[in-house]
């Protein structure tokens, strides 16, 4: 029996991108959509109160929408078997 260690290196290496950009990677986005969702309704910053800039707040919504689609995504990838089983819903290629 032998080991490939490149080949094991490579997915070691993919998994830890993986790691990073759903451990740290969501969350970030999701704080810099808190901030920009604060900045777009005048919330913070140095500026007047009231001062209100929709486009940062737009902004802000749509880093949320990415959030919430990659979590979603995530978890209909998980339960994707028994969702082709008991439903016959065939998603991400999961049919049997």
């Amino acid at each position: 029996m032998s080991f490939d260690f490149a080949q094991m290196a490579a997915a070691a290496g993919r998994v830890l991108l993986v790691g990073l950009l759903f451990g740290a990677g969501l969350p970030a986005l999701f704080a810099i959509g808190l901030r920009l969702q604060s900045a777009g309704t005048g919330e913070v910053g140095g500026e007047a109160p009231g001062t209100r800039r929709p486009l940062l707040a737009v902004a802000g919504w749509i880093l949320f929408a990415v959030v919430i689609a990659a979590v979603l995504a995530g978890v209909l990838f998980i339960t994707r078997l028994s969702i082709s089983h008991y439903f016959g819903i065939s998603l991400f290629g999961a049919g049997r």
